[in-house]
């Protein structure tokens, strides 16, 4: 019987007849069967073909999905040449875009997705074969794995420090850490994970550094324009989306920009800031619209039914996005690119004084206090901050002993590892020791990101942004157009952490390192932005509006039947008041509620796929299995 598949993805299998077996039961509709020299199906691909690209030499093969500098002929030669499953590190660091790289040289697979964690891979065993995916519930739909009901609970709170964020939501389906690759025997019976990708070193100046970003820029952008065609540009007169559309419109395809606004104080600025930039952008057609014409804050969530193969902040803002979509492709456009994941690469934290303190003390002090006096933190509070030497492990198990039930807040970001966290007041109590309890196992065997705080906290922070990316790339693969961010390519990435963390934000200043990169190519009377657009206003009105509708998806989601959260509680706990936004807890308690209605809903129709939920033991003893 077939799984029931999302309308993008791929899965890669070993040269035996019992792989040939699952791949029978993938889709054929829809579907592109990559072989192995045997003929047997080496990659099952639902993707567009532009997205596909392979080379073969004799019995090995290699090839890239998504969009990438890689050529047919490229990709011939690096098989030529390769030998063996790990020559192909090289190759990974040279591509341009975002891509998940799959290999097989005598036999033996390789398969990755992108270091920043845009493009990941899982793995499961099915029948004694190891078989890997992009998407970890096709893999859970095609071994009938149950959901593990204490990773689902941990993605209710609302701060994830690693590894909380990277737990596939399934039992026997594991992930790839986005920094390695699975490499599988020839005869599928044995696998293992070996680390392709390392952070670079940040020594380059601010001047070096944006020369750098500014090339990898253009080629992230260029991988996915250069087909032709209509791309549909994001352009809010901010430093992530305007370079974008700039680097966009120096190609052969044509542009359409658009800009939002609406009549909240301040509401017009991205407009104004955006139509300075397009001065220099002739050939760019520019769409204005309204955001009142546009699905409001929480309006219509209960409708979408996307599926997502994890909670995402892409649920949410789904509607309107999927408004924006839409538009795009009445315009005929073939791709949307995005400026998501600026500012988790471009923007500073706290901790990088935290590390700056062990070799440039006076420096370290003397950004630190700027930042903290700007936020009315006191000398004290201050130098403990940067004193304390707690590791990393230390820090997660103390964060989680130490957390209380309260709402979620927007606590200020210090020298910490990572942000504290507190449980949502209405999960429950089951739940909550069996989180505690995971939390504190993880911590045992837990290993930082980087060595300080400074590596580990940046990488995190890239790969929140990248759990965002993913998820509303789901949501542009289901109505079938490519929602692409290029800020959070790993080239783009590599190019931003390799300028020297002093140099490459200041306290007084937003995205120096960006306005560097761009510095004669957009007007400079654009690049002295200091202001930024938020949504609050529309926040409080749109919770206001629909608080019951989102409060009614929790209370029919099985949240309640795994016995995660108290319905009753989460209803007194989130009654709208005025001026005030939902507590986090609640965005991340429908995050969660949506993604297993649509799973659950997605899978119905093909009977004895949907997920066994563990509810026959009760609440208790089902977050204990």
């Amino acid at each position: 019987m077939e799984p029931c598949v999302p309308r993008w993805f791929f899965v890669m299998l070993p040269d035996s007849d019992e792989a040939a077996a699952l791949a029978d039961r993938l889709p054929d509709t829809g579907t592109r069967r990559i072989p192995h020299a045997s003929g047997r199906p080496w990659l099952v691909v639902a993707l567009p073909g532009e997205q596909i690209v392979t080379g073969e030499a004799g019995a090995d093969r290699v090839a890239v999905l998504g969009y990438s500098s890689a050529t047919p002929a490229g990709l011939r030669t690096a098989a030529e040449r390769a030998g063996s499953v790990e020559a192909f590190d090289a190759l990974s660091h040279t591509l341009a875009g975002g891509f998940h790289l799959a290999a097989s040289v005598g036999g033996r697979l390789r398969v990755q997705g992108s270091a920043a964690g845009v493009r990941r891979v899982f793995h499961t065993v099915l029948g004694g074969i190891t078989v890997a995916s992009d998407r970890a519930d096709v893999l859970a739909d095609l071994g009938g794995h149950r959901y593990d009901p204490t990773t689902l609970a941990i993605r209710l709170l609302r701060t994830l420090p690693h590894p909380l964020g990277e737990q596939p939501l399934w039992q026997g389906v594991d992930h790839v850490p986005p920094e390695s690759y699975l490499r599988i025997d020839a005869d599928g019976r044995g696998a293992m994970m070996r680390r392709w990708w390392r952070r670079p070193e940040p020594h380059l100046t601010r001047r070096d550094g944006a020369r750098l970003l500014r090339t990898a820029l253009a080629d992230a952008v260029a991988v996915r324009t250069q087909a032709g065609g209509v791309v549909h540009c994001d352009i809010s007169g901010g430093l992530d989306s305007t370079p974008i559309t700039w680097f966009a419109a120096q190609g052969s395809a044509r542009i359409v920009a658009a800009t939002a606004y609406n009549a909240d104080p301040g509401g017009t600025d991205d407009l104004r800031w955006a139509r300075r930039a397009l001065a220099v952008m002739p050939s760019v057609q520019h769409r204005v619209l309204s955001l009142d014409k546009l699905p409001g804050f929480f309006e219509g969530v209960s409708e979408v039914d996307t599926r997502w193969d994890e909670p995402t902040a892409a649920c949410l803002a789904a509607p309107r996005m999927r408004a924006n979509i839409e538009d795009a492709l009445s315009h005929t456009a073939r791709m949307y690119l995005n400026g998501l994941g600026g500012d988790h690469v471009l923007r500073g934290l706290p901790a990088w004084e935290h590390t700056l303190f062990r070799s440039r003390p006076w420096l370290a002090w003397q950004r630190a206090r700027t930042n903290r006096m700007l936020s009315g933190e006191s000398i004290a509070t201050t130098a403990r901050g940067l004193l304390d030497r707690r590791g990393y492990a230390q820090w997660l198990h103390a964060a989680a002993a130490s957390a209380r039930r309260e709402p979620s807040k927007d606590h200020r970001i210090g020298f910490d590892w990572d942000q504290p966290f507190a449980w949502p007041l209405w999960m429950t109590q089951d739940a909550l020791r069996a989180v505690r309890g995971r939390i504190e196992e993880l911590s045992a065997t837990v290993e930082p990101l980087g060595q300080g705080r400074a590596d580990h906290s940046e990488l995190a922070m890239v790969r929140d942004g990248a759990r965002v990316v993913r998820g509303t790339s789901q949501l542009g693969a289901d109505a079938g157009l490519p929602f692409e961010a290029p800020l959070l390519d790993d080239r783009v990435v590599e190019a931003c952490l390799a300028v020297r963390r002093e140099e490459r934000v200041s306290p007084l200043e937003i995205k120096p390192l960006m306005k560097e990169a761009m510095r004669g190519l957009l007007p400079d009377d654009f690049l002295v932005r200091t202001t930024r657009a938020g949504g609050s206003p529309q926040s409080v009105r749109g919770y206001a509006a629909h608080h019951a509708e989102l409060l009614d998806l929790c209370e029919a989601s099985p949240l309640t039947d795994l016995g995660i959260i108290e319905i009753g509680a989460l209803r007194r706990h989130n009654r709208p008041q005025a001026g005030h936004r939902p507590d986090g807890h609640l965005v991340t308690t429908v995050n969660c509620a949506l993604f297993l209605r649509n799973q659950v809903r997605g899978c119905a129709a093909t009977p004895g796929v949907a997920h066994a939920l563990p509810s026959e033991s009760g609440p208790a003893r089902a977050l204990e299995e």
